[in-house]
């Protein structure tokens, strides 16, 4: 049998994964979410990093293509996989903190070597060998912290729970994807680790029967992986709450229902007509989880604690000599109210009488 031909299975195959993984990327990229974003730059690198190899002759002496395509992309493999795990673990305020700190060593990495490559193209000539075994211990180092990071820290730095089946399925996402790509970049740095002559000799057969193999199954799984992940797959796959239950404490309950007057209230939040109890949790900084066990604790619901903060705010507005030009469905709108037939009928329930009879019976007053 042709040696080759092995080869060239492996190549569509990958070619094809490759593809499916880039065009992941773009629709998470227009979605526009910050954990889709992440999983999409690692669908993104990963997919143009097998292309770039196929056609490294050609990519190689383009710089948009070596910017797009180029080597240096797996610099970002394990601090992207990382990132994808952890922010759904980073409170708001210091998600982006978070995220630019895990990026900036290997985007300047990349970009010095991007700059050298194509910006000194004699020094890069001259040290190619220096300057593409510096980028070779960079990556291996940087996938080799993070691997670490996992196995050790991760489980110190989690604020917020996974549930079981959420906490297995991130953890077999993080320790398969790092220890491939940490194990494929050693074994890529062997020769020069040891100087010995039989990782050279050996190296077709081991990427031929070894490495291809592993790399085409990895691929899959990312690309299964990042299918689970778009909504309307996930469900099949984890439950759409991600974190365990937590208790809420007397303490908690006092300080929610301080922050819900001072914010929902002072910051005039009832007013965005969209509000949701996620949204709400976010504003005030506070698990959506422990919000919900509050309104439980009061007695009520989310919707029935805004619809009732809404209307007493309607009335005051009613009353106000400020708004007396507005119509009662103008004022309904300026306190979050979308539907004209919904603020009746709220009113109604919680007044017993609509706003017209509420506003005849003060002016008589």
């Amino acid at each position: 049998m042709n040696q080759a031909f092995p080869d060239l299975i492996y190549d569509g195959v990958m070619l094809c994964i490759s593809i499916q993984l880039i065009l992941i990327a773009l629709f998470y990229f227009y979605k526009r979410q910050l954990r889709l974003v992440i999983l999409g730059t690692l669908c993104f690198f990963v997919g143009v990093t097998f292309i770039n190899n196929l056609y490294w002759n050609f990519i190689k002496e383009s710089l948009p293509l070596s910017i797009l395509f180029g080597a240096g992309k797996d610099l970002f493999f394990a601090p992207l996989i990382y990132l994808y795990v952890s922010t759904a673990q980073i409170s708001k305020e210091k998600i982006r903190s978070h995220v630019l700190t895990h990026l900036a060593i290997p985007f300047v990495i990349h970009i010095v070597y991007i700059t050298i490559k194509f910006g000194f193209r004699s020094f890069y000539a001259e040290n190619y060998y220096w300057t593409a075994l510096s980028l070779g211990y960079s990556v291996l180092f940087i996938k080799l912290f993070y691997l670490v990071l996992v196995v050790v820290a991760f489980k110190k730095i989690i604020t917020k729970p996974f549930l079981p089946k959420v906490k297995r399925k991130y953890l077999y996402f993080m320790y398969i994807l790092l220890g491939y790509f940490w194990f494929s970049s050693f074994y890529g740095m062997l020769p020069y680790l040891t100087k010995s002559l039989f990782f050279a000799e050996n190296f077709l057969v081991m990427n031929r029967y070894v490495f291809m193999p592993l790399a085409m199954l990895v691929n899959t799984y990312l690309l299964l992986f990042s299918i689970t992940e778009f909504f309307k797959f996930k469900s099949y796959f984890a439950p759409s709450r991600l974190y365990q239950k937590e208790a809420v404490n007397i303490l908690d309950i006092e300080e929610i229902g301080v922050k819900l007057k001072e914010d929902l209230v002072n910051k005039k939040l009832y007013t965005q007509p969209n509000l949701t109890v996620a949204n709400l949790a976010d504003e005030l900084q506070i698990d959506t989880v422990n919000l919900r066990h509050y309104f439980k604790e009061q007695q009520t619901s989310f919707r029935k604690y805004l619809n009732t903060v809404r209307v007493s705010e309607f009335k005051s507005l009613l009353l106000n000599k400020e708004f007396k030009n507005y119509n009662l469905t103008g004022l309904s709108t300026l306190v979050g109210f979308q539907s004209e037939a919904t603020f009746f009928r709220v009113f109604k329930e919680i007044e017993g009488v609509t706003p017209s009879e509420f506003l005849q019976k003060n002016k008589t007053d």
